[in-house]
């Protein structure tokens, strides 16, 4: 007799990845201080590496001004929202509670630093080629992000033991 394999193990990790983010965006547009808190600690990283470059920095709001460059930091501009898709594939994955954890808070911290240098990044584009920032803004470092998140799994899957899965 056969024994049977578990096609439903997939469709268990989709839909609690689902659920997850569900909730989670739920609760973001829900709770305004969610991504209240996500813009302040990104205004107050770039403003730090900022000044750690030499840049003199301007606060107005959430719009950093170095020079004649100005940016604001909006929603999008936080590393949350890709957060939430790195925590919601930890958490649908099976692993050790101990080892989501682990990928949660060491995810977050790189998702934001990835974040905090992509800003900056874009500010030297905005410096250097304004007609460029619209570009790179939108299509590559959408795409940048994506990889980021992407890659930040990757390694925690093969922390974890486990395999991505191929194409």
């Amino acid at each position: 007799m056969k024994s049977k394999s578990r096609p439903t193990a997939p469709l268990r990790i989709i839909v609690t990845c689902l659920a997850f983010w569900g909730v989670a965006l739920w609760l973001v547009s829900r709770f305004p201080i969610i991504e209240g808190f996500g813009i302040r600690i990104t205004v107050v990283s770039v403003r730090a590496a900022l000044g750690l470059l030499g840049h003199p920095v301007d606060l107005v709001g959430n719009v950093l001004h170095t020079g004649r460059t100005g940016m604001e930091i909006a929603t999008d501009c936080s590393p949350h929202l890709a957060y939430l898709i790195f925590a919601g594939g930890v958490i649908a994955t099976p692993a050790s509670w101990r080892q989501r954890v682990i990928g949660l808070g060491v995810g977050a911290l790189a998702i934001h630093v990835f974040n905090t240098l992509r800003i900056l990044a874009l500010y030297a584009v905005l410096a250097a080629r304004s007609n460029w920032f619209e570009f790179v803004h939108v299509y590559l470092w959408q795409i940048g992000t994506i990889g980021a998140v992407l890659g930040a799994f990757t390694l925690w899957l093969m922390w974890t033991g486990r395999r991505a899965p191929t194409a």
